[in-house]
């Protein structure tokens, strides 16, 4: 099994990807925050691995070195394949999770998508918190994502599930 990547390991494998700063500052913010939602998590008695969320959630988009479209989960995947966990959250992140339906549907291999553990639920979650930089509240990631997919995508089902599980500890 291969050892953690340490922040400054991820940031170099971003760096190393040719991944955007304005992507990369993004990165870094949802890394904050989903090391919160962790920390307190753990607070409250659950089992989680937060310097293991905190690098997987800087490592989420590095994808995007190669596209900025739905297929960055996957990208990153491939650039992550040495470190299996971490290559699942890069998949797994994208919208609330896709499931396998979906995933057809939108030309990815196919697969399962939908985020699994805990520490997969959280950086999703907080990703899809996260507009760049600036934390949104739960009725603004709605509404946004109700704009680019329907009213009644299963996307926003996910996520309200996420925030169901997780709001509490953000």
């Amino acid at each position: 099994m291969k050892p953690s990547l340490s922040r400054e390991g991820a940031l170099e494998i971003l760096k190393a990807n040719m991944v955007e700063d304005n992507v990369i500052e993004h990165c870094i913010a949802v890394s904050r925050l989903a090391g919160k939602i962790a920390r307190n998590a753990r607070e409250n008695g659950r089992s989680v691995d937060v310097g293991f969320v905190e690098t997987a959630a800087l490592l989420h988009d590095v994808g995007r070195g190669q596209t900025h479209g739905i297929m960055h989960g996957v990208e990153g995947a491939r650039v992550m394949k040495g470190f299996p966990r971490y290559a699942r959250v890069c998949e797994r992140h994208v919208g609330g999770g896709i499931s396998m339906h979906e995933a057809a549907e939108l030309g990815l291999p196919p697969k399962d998508y939908l985020p699994k553990t805990l520490e997969e639920r959280i950086v999703c979650f907080a990703d899809k918190l996260m507009d760049g930089t600036r934390k949104m509240c739960l009725d603004e990631v709605v509404r946004k994502f109700q704009g680019r997919l329907g009213k009644d995508h299963p996307t926003i089902g996910r996520i309200l599930e996420l925030d169901r599980q997780l709001g509490a500890f953000t």
